[in-house]
């Protein structure tokens, strides 16, 4: 992937800016990439109240950013933007971008959609309102990343998407997200199972440490205490995962010997965790492709 352009002027735009374009602007603001730091940021937001609020936090991060929240006024965030991030409910995508005025002020721009089970196809279409136009009129990626950007360690998919984009609005979308964690390239196919992979997964995980720090509560450990000790238990396993070792592995070599984890594991295995977690995530892809 190319450098990005120290001449390169980032003036961002977040349509949309809940939980998840909050957490990718925090991640960008704090970020190390002078490049890659935003010199202007624009976002929409619904209501006044979240308007004050966003306004609040975003200067609470970043005194230097010229910052403009605006309440609804959408197409004013893509016009004055040269990167705009689209992360509205799925459910709004259509009409979002179907407002008068939108499809001159995306022209020639770079949108990138972190919405749940919303094609790329789907946002062409939205722009152009039906009428015949060249794909390549809008430069349109599609990412799907999770809240951990706000910590520069998400775990983010990247559709390929075909046409391909220039290198320069490709390398872009990869840059961007590479201040904000990890990512991989995905095709089309594969995008409504990464929204659950990277999207959803952490609140799956995070039902499962629920019952352990309960567990360890009710043998007598404080709470606080247990708290700390999952959430580094969970970081050691990311790392021996990300160091090659299979979970399946991970797990065998863990159980080696007689004792507590394997007596434990036999009663998870009596619980169908395995099959229930395998469900789950089915369940949750079959729910993906239904959102937009």
């Amino acid at each position: 992937m190319s450098n990005v352009s120290s001449e390169f002027s980032l003036k961002l735009g977040v349509i949309g800016c809940g939980s998840l374009g909050t957490a990718i602007l925090r991640g960008l603001l704090t970020a190390n990439n002078a490049n890659l730091t935003p010199a202007e940021v624009r976002a929409s937001v619904v209501s006044k109240a979240s308007a004050v609020a966003l306004r609040e936090t975003l200067r609470s991060i970043s005194e230097k950013v010229a910052v403009n929240v605006y309440q609804g006024q959408n197409v004013t965030v893509a016009q004055e933007s040269n990167i705009i991030i689209l992360a509205c409910p799925p459910q709004f995508m259509t009409t979002t971008l179907g407002e008068g005025g939108m499809q001159d002020a995306l022209r020639g721009k770079l949108l990138i959609s972190v919405l749940a089970g919303v094609t790329t196809q789907s946002i062409h279409e939205a722009i152009s309102r039906g009428r015949s136009s060249s794909a390549m009129e809008y430069y349109v990626a599609r990412a799907l990343p999770n809240l951990a950007v706000a910590q520069h360690a998400s775990a983010t998919a990247i559709e390929i998407v075909d046409p391909e984009l220039p290198a320069d609005k490709g390398d872009m979308v990869s840059a961007v997200f590479l201040q904000l964690g990890r990512i991989m390239y995905l095709p089309a196919s594969l995008m409504d199972a990464a929204t659950v992979m990277c999207g959803s997964t952490p609140a799956f995980i995070a039902i499962f440490l629920d019952g352990i720090i309960d567990g360890a509560v009710a043998a007598g450990v404080p709470r606080n205490k247990a708290d700390v000790m999952v959430s580094q238990v969970l970081a050691s396993t990311a790392a021996l995962m990300q160091n090659g070792q299979r979970a399946s592995s991970l797990r065998e070599s863990v159980c080696a010997m007689p004792g507590c984890t394997i007596q434990a594991s036999i009663v998870l295995e009596q619980g169908g965790v395995r099959g229930t977690a395998a469900t789950a995530m089915k369940a949750a892809i079959t729910a993906a492709g239904k959102l937009g």
